[in-house]
């Protein structure tokens, strides 16, 4: 579920236009991290996993994708101390929550896009 305090207040922040213009900058970033977590655990690279992971958390929050942001978290913290098992426990999770998170967002960003034109 979208965190609707923190959309609402980027959108204050930097205005609806830029807003929308910069979720799909978000979207496509987060599905390149999203395939380089993935890569990053067929390689055993926990580091680089690790900071896959805090990108994808310091942006999912910032854009209120809180359970996304939640979960890259607990996976960054997981990585960086190369607990494997749990590591295995959360990318399904952190998958499925960003999937269904960002097809919300899109639909949010383009509901903003219709109502801006």
């Amino acid at each position: 579920m979208l965190d609707r305090h923190a959309i609402d207040q980027l959108i204050e922040d930097i205005g609806q236009d830029v807003f929308v213009r910069l979720s799909r900058q978000f979207l496509d970033e987060t599905a390149e991290r999203i395939t380089a977590i993935k890569a990053c655990r067929q390689n055993d690279e926990w580091k680089e996993l690790a900071r896959h992971a805090h990108s994808l958390k310091s942006t999912a929050l910032s854009f209120g994708l809180r359970q996304t942001g939640e979960l890259a978290a607990a996976l960054q913290h997981a990585g960086d101390r190369g607990q494997v098992a749990s590591i295995d426990q959360l990318t399904p999770d952190l998958f499925a929550a960003a999937t269904a998170e960002s097809r919300e967002f899109a639909d949010l960003c383009d509901q903003l896009a219709l109502s801006s034109q």
